[in-house]
């Protein structure tokens, strides 16, 4: 199946790639490449994965770009309708979240770095700073100004300022304009304290907080060996909830990528490892016919476990190929490609989700399937 739409995809496939990709034994790779393949534009970047990557979906093929777009991607989701009290900003529910990376600047990786806009019209940028310097600042204005140009409208920025307390000036006056982002200094928070509060919330059914559980593990002025454990204690209560299904993955993931050069790398890809291993046992558990998971299930689908396992992976990757097409799905579009249970109309979604770039004629596709 995944050469097939490998095929149809980028067209006739090398001998050579074809002859590596069916010596692959090991399943969750297959099925990782069968969910990257959206983003694979050539042969020349699948036989560049199939080089450098041991793992396209574990510690040795995380890069952090993936990482980072699968954090932008949770956090857009989850913010959409919402506003942002969280950073204390009194704004309208959003609407929209997105990213500009001008060619011209370099931006600091292992940083959040995204745009809001709320109902009204506004825009909010978001830039996370770690030990922040006065040199940051003024690359914060260069990037204000251009990003002001692009859209053509004003923009807010607000900085989350973590690591060490920022003393320097907040404003700049240039004959470009007046640069004055909002300073929010995550640095004199009680990281200890708010981890206990959101914890009693999730205990009394309450998961309002739930996003910021991915800021927490910036909160206070503890360094070194301190600040990696109680990175950990975030990362750790994450995946109790994610064991409850109380949680998504993304979460985990999104606060292992706001963790870096928190918590050593190696910690991290240990983490990345046990997640990926643990969602694998949930699913084998849910579905007891799953013997060889998702393969397996596609190739047979005889028995009914295998049927209600190949069903769950066909909803998965259709969402999954949305996601890396076209960027954020709807709670509306999620529930009902969730209602669909017959295997072939998923196919069939699926392949038209890997050829769509209009998300308003998938939704009527969608719609005529479900009605």
């Amino acid at each position: 199946m995944l050469l097939d739409e490998m095929q149809s995809r980028l067209g006739s496939i090398p001998d050579n790639i074809k002859q590596r990709i069916e010596t692959i034994e090991n399943e969750k790779l297959l099925k990782a490449f069968f969910r990257k393949l959206p983003a694979y534009k050539n042969f020349y970047e699948i036989e560049d994965a199939l080089d450098h990557s041991k793992s396209i979906y574990g510690k040795d093929g995380f890069t952090y770009q993936q990482n980072y777009d699968t954090m932008f991607k949770w956090v857009a989701q989850e913010f959409r309708g919402k506003t942002l009290a969280l950073f204390g900003l009194k704004t309208d529910p959003i609407v929209d979240v997105f990213t500009l990376e001008p060619v011209e600047i370099k931006v600091k990786s292992g940083r959040l770095d995204i745009i809001f806009k709320d109902k009204a019209g506004q825009y909010y940028h978001c830039e996370e700073q770690r030990n922040m310097t006065e040199d940051d600042l003024h690359r914060g204005s260069i990037y204000h100004f251009q990003a002001v140009h692009q859209l053509g409208v004003n923009v807010t920025d607000f900085l989350l300022i973590s690591g060490q307390p920022y003393t320097g000036p907040q404003i700049i006056e240039s004959k470009s304009g007046v640069y004055r982002p909002l300073i929010i200094d995550l640095t004199g928070k009680d990281g200890q304290k708010r981890l206990s509060e959101i914890q009693n919330e999730i205990q009394n059914n309450n998961f309002d907080s739930l996003i910021e559980l991915i800021f927490v593990p910036l909160y206070g002025k503890e360094k070194g060996k301190e600040r990696s454990n109680f990175a950990m204690k975030v990362i750790d209560f994450e995946i109790e909830l994610l064991k409850k299904n109380q949680a998504y993955q993304n979460l985990v993931f999104a606060t292992l990528v706001m963790c870096n050069k928190l918590v050593a790398k190696e910690t991290l890809e240990q983490y990345y490892e046990e997640i990926a291993n643990m969602i694998d046992i949930l699913e084998i558990a849910e579905e007891k016919g799953i013997e060889k998971g998702m393969e397996k299930g596609m190739e047979k689908g005889m028995e009914k476990g295998m049927e209600k396992g190949m069903e769950k992976g066909l909803r998965e990757m259709v969402l999954d190929v949305l996601e890396e097409r076209i960027g954020i799905i709807s709670p509306g579009l999620v529930k009902n490609i969730n209602a669909i249970t017959q295997i072939e109309t998923l196919k069939s979604l699926h392949r038209q989700a890997i050829r769509s770039d209009n998300i308003s004629h998938f939704e009527e596709r969608i719609a005529q399937v479900v009605n």
